[in-house]
């Protein structure tokens, strides 16, 4: 069976993967620089790419002691969108690599990995993940994909081919807010996407004003769990026309509201500021994910990237298939955020289709990506 090894480095996590053609993932490798990237509020994009080029290699050694070269069809490396730097380690490690094995690369861009990140499965406990000083931690993954709405995972050996068109994906991330209508695996069209900021950019920024540790989404997250809200609220909902999305007016008031009150203020009500700002990001992303679902009926449901880990969106999805009685499927959270297995996945699916090619990097999507072209309305 066709192997890809996968190689993601378009942010600050190092990550490297094997996965064969029907979304197993035989290795899940990734360094994170958390830790490092903390004591300044965010990623520094000089001190991400360097140390990709640190981790990158030993990540490679590792995934082959699962495979050996003889057993890799092809490659697939993250090419766009994403911190330049950061992305030509990468691009440049991967053409290397096919040069010297004489194996096929094949460029992928990054939302279309989280797209397909639903779909990856394992039957081994062999991810392994790793914050600078911190211990690896390995996990078993299975996907978690529903039946019409009812929670029931599928398969593993089957997942792979659970991929029901015509579908709906929601990608949200730190650097991504797009919402697609795919007809088949060539027919993708973007209905909307962020006006400005992006939704996990917007849950950042408020855990950089209360001093939170960085990554703030999942630190958002944690204050807000069991609060309940009232009625009188800090943030009003968002409004935007059609089926883009903006963040960056709530975090104008979020910054707003912080400077206004008092440090026992802020210390008083911060659980309840996170609950509701958190709120108000998960509602406009439903809102409109609502709307595109009754402008384009479709049979599934897909919502990938970082954000996604976030349990208020992941029940308010839930419910939502639930009602709408539609299929629904996110990745388990190893596949949340970036991760080599999705580009290898994505990578072996063009591969098989004999779509190889490799576009030179670039920090944004290029004009001849999947995605570039707006859908007419119905």
């Amino acid at each position: 069976m066709p192997i890809a090894l996968g190689i993601e480095t378009s942010c600050d996590d190092t990550c490297v993967s094997l996965v064969n053609e029907r979304g197993q993932v035989l290795f899940n490798g990734a360094q994170n620089q958390d830790l490092l990237h903390d004591r300044y509020g965010g990623i520094v994009p000089e001190l991400a790419g360097r140390n990709h080029s640190l981790y990158l290699l030993p990540l490679i050694e590792k995934a082959l002691k699962i495979v050996s070269v003889n057993q890799i069809d092809v490659i697939g490396v993250t090419n766009r969108p994403g911190l330049l730097g950061s992305l030509l380690v990468g691009y440049v490690t991967a053409q290397t690599l096919g040069m010297t094995w004489n194996k096929p690369v094949i460029g992928v861009n990054h939302i279309e990995g989280h797209i397909l990140s639903p779909f990856l499965w394992s039957k081994e406990k062999i991810t392994e993940k790793q914050t600078l000083s911190n211990p690896s931690k390995i996990s078993a993954e299975k996907p978690l994909i529903s039946q019409a709405g009812k929670r029931s995972v599928i398969s593993p050996e089957d997942s792979g081919t659970q991929i029901l068109y015509p579908l709906l994906a929601l990608i949200v991330s730190g650097g991504h807010s797009h919402l697609f209508y795919m007809k088949g695996e060539e027919e993708v069209f973007l209905l909307g996407c962020t006006l400005d900021d992006s939704a996990g950019e917007a849950l950042d920024k408020l855990a950089r004003l209360l001093e939170l540790p960085f990554p703030g989404g999942p630190q958002i997250e944690r204050q807000a769990r069991g609060v309940l809200l009232p009625e009188k609220r800090f943030f009003s909902r968002i409004n935007t026309k059609g089926l883009a999305f903006s963040f960056s007016g709530i975090k104008s008031a979020a910054r707003r509201l912080i400077e206004s009150h008092s440090p026992e203020w802020l210390k008083e009500n911060q659980e309840r500021l996170c609950a509701e700002y958190q709120q108000v990001i998960v509602s406009h992303l439903m809102e409109k994910l609502d709307l595109a679902f009754q402008l384009y009926p479709c049979r599934q449901v897909v919502i990938g990237g970082g954000v996604i880990a976030n349990g208020l969106l992941r029940d308010s999805l839930k419910k939502w298939a639930f009602e709408k009685k539609v299929e629904w499927a996110v990745p388990q959270p190893s596949y949340c955020t970036d991760n080599a297995a999705m580009i290898a996945f994505a990578g072996i699916r063009q591969f098989l289709r004999g779509k190889i090619h490799l576009s030179a990097c670039s920090p944004r999507h290029l004009e001849k990506d999947f995605f570039s072209r707006q859908i007419l309305p119905s």
